[in-house]
C-alpha cells in the first residue's frame, strides 16, 4: 500500500508540475530575425496608414537613406521625417507591400536585413502600379531597442 501510495504521488507531482510550467511558461521569443522581419513590416504598416509618426519612431536619430527619389543620401531622422510628411499628403495608396527572399544577417547589435521589395500603389487618380525593388535595411540595437540606421531602396531595373 505505501508503494501505490508513492507511485500516485509521484504521478500527481509529474501532473501538477508538468501543467503548473505550461501555464507559467512564456511564449519564446523571436529570434533576431524574426524580429528584424517583423519590425519593418510595422514600418511598412505604419506608412501605408499614411502615419508618419509611427513610422519614423523606429528611426535612429542619425538615419540615413539611398532611394531613387533623390540623387543624394538623405541624412538624418529630421530630414527624412520632414520629406516623408510630405510625400504621404500628395500620394496615393500603398495596397499591398510585401517581402521576397528576405535574409537577415546578424553581428551582435546590428542586423542587415536584404530582400525584394513587390507591392501594389494606387495613385490618387486609381491607377494601379506594381512596384518592385531591391532593398536592404541596417538595423541596430540601441537602448534594448532595434532602430532602424540606415536603408538602401533600389528600384528594380525589370519594373516596367
Amino acid at each position: 500500500m505505501k508503494t501505490l501510495k508513492g507511485v500516485f504521488f509521484f504521478v500527481f507531482m509529474i501532473f501538477t508540475l508538468g501543467f503548473s510550467s505550461t501555464l507559467f511558461a512564456q511564449t519564446p521569443n523571436l529570434s533576431i530575425e524574426e524580429e528584424v522581419i517583423a519590425l519593418t513590416y510595422k514600418i511598412w504598416k505604419a506608412e501605408m496608414n499614411k502615419n508618419m509618426t509611427e513610422m519614423n519612431k523606429y528611426l535612429a536619430d542619425d538615419y540615413t537613406e539611398f532611394n531613387p527619389t533623390y540623387s543624394t543620401r538623405v541624412d538624418g531622422k529630421k530630414l527624412n521625417v520632414t520629406l516623408s510628411e510630405a510625400v504621404s499628403m500628395n500620394s496615393g495608396t500603398i495596397l499591398a507591400a510585401e517581402m521576397l527572399n528576405p535574409k537577415v544577417q546578424v553581428y551582435g547589435d546590428v542586423a542587415i536585413l536584404s530582400y525584394n521589395y513587390a507591392g501594389v500603389n494606387q495613385d490618387i487618380d486609381g491607377k494601379l502600379t506594381n512596384t518592385k525593388a531591391k532593398s536592404t535595411r541596417v538595423y541596430v540595437k540601441i537602448n534594448g531597442e532595434w532602430k532602424l540606421a540606415h536603408a538602401n531602396f533600389a528600384q528594380d531595373p525589370n519594373n516596367e
